[in-house]
């Protein structure tokens, strides 16, 4: 080999290697906590298991297809509300994730998500087991979250990169309304995963997924490295979203779950922002959270 070639061969080694690259999970790590102090004594021993049978079933499952290298981080807080027959239950659950901010010991919020209305079959000494092509009550709904958490985490990292997951949790959803299950039906006055599910892979909705690509790679993970193109980047991200916003149903599940992880961190993120304005620009861009951005700006003004 000659010397010119093994000096070429150096340098693209070297910029490969000086290249951050995010390698997608396989697995989760995942905290998994069940209240059921609201049903009776006997059923509450049935259930025992359950809150470790849920955490084994989804660390136990290649999700991403990719390298363990980065563990997902999620949390799954299920609150059992009512007994509805033999091992036959009904909860209301919480569903979040959270991914590190680029060269800093801090995460970000990616997701924040309550269901009201999950109906579910558990039997202590029946594995949860994964069967994409057979719809279960307690199987699918898990499958189904744990896709949308992995799809969002990769659109955080790179545009788009999470459609095959959305994909994958739109065929579960497609299952569960097949069921005839109506916490899986379309709704329109409450949360719907169906819905949910729906505007993510709907073309109107893709100026929102790219803005979370951009709000999250090239604005919080900059924020470090280069604060005013970060601001930049961000600023131009929820603009987008809001552009959306004018235009989309005011019921959008794809919105509000964006502004439900982030409005903290957002009236956070400005209180050392030049423009003064900026938090009348932010109540624009999302209304319903005006309180916390007038609070925020008065903080600003003392």
């Amino acid at each position: 080999m000659t010397t010119s070639r093994t000096a070429l061969l150096t340098l693209i080694v070297a910029i490969v290697l000086a290249v951050p690259l995010r390698v997608h999970s396989q697995e989760v790590d995942v905290t998994v906590k069940v209240n059921y102090e609201t049903i009776p004594t006997t059923n509450k021993d049935l259930l025992q298991n359950f809150e470790n049978d849920v955490k084994g079933y989804l660390t136990g499952f290649n999700w991403g297809g990719g390298d363990a290298s980065e563990k997902v981080r999620c949390t799954i807080d299920i609150f059992v509300q009512s007994v509805t027959g033999d091992n036959k239950y009904t909860a209301q659950v919480f569903i979040g994730s959270k991914r590190p901010k680029f060269r800093t010991d801090q995460n970000t919020g990616v997701l924040r998500l309550f269901d009201e209305s999950w109906e579910f079959t558990y039997l202590r000494e029946r594995p949860i087991t994964h069967n994409p092509y057979y719809f279960s009550d307690l199987a699918s709904f898990l499958d189904f979250y744990m896709y949308i958490i992995m799809g969002y985490d990769y659109d955080t990292y790179d545009e788009l990169s999470g459609t095959e997951l959305f994909k994958q949790a739109a065929a579960i959803a497609n299952l569960g309304q097949s069921s005839g299950q109506k916490s899986w039906q379309l709704a329109t006055t409450i949360f719907s995963r169906t819905q949910l599910v729906t505007e993510v892979l709907d073309p109107r909705y893709e100026p929102v997924r790219r803005a979370i690509w951009k709000y999250h790679y090239c604005g919080i993970d900059s924020l470090t490295l280069n604060p005013a193109r970060a601001y930049d980047n961000i600023l131009s991200a929820l603009e987008s979203i809001g552009r959306v916003r004018k235009t989309a149903d005011p019921r959008s599940l794809v919105i509000k779950s964006f502004f439900d992880a982030k409005y903290l961190e957002i009236a956070e993120i400005f209180r050392t922002y030049p423009d003064p304005e900026i938090y009348q620009r932010l109540v624009q861009i999302d209304p319903t959270n005006q309180k916390t951005y007038d609070e925020y700006r008065m903080k600003r003004g003392k």
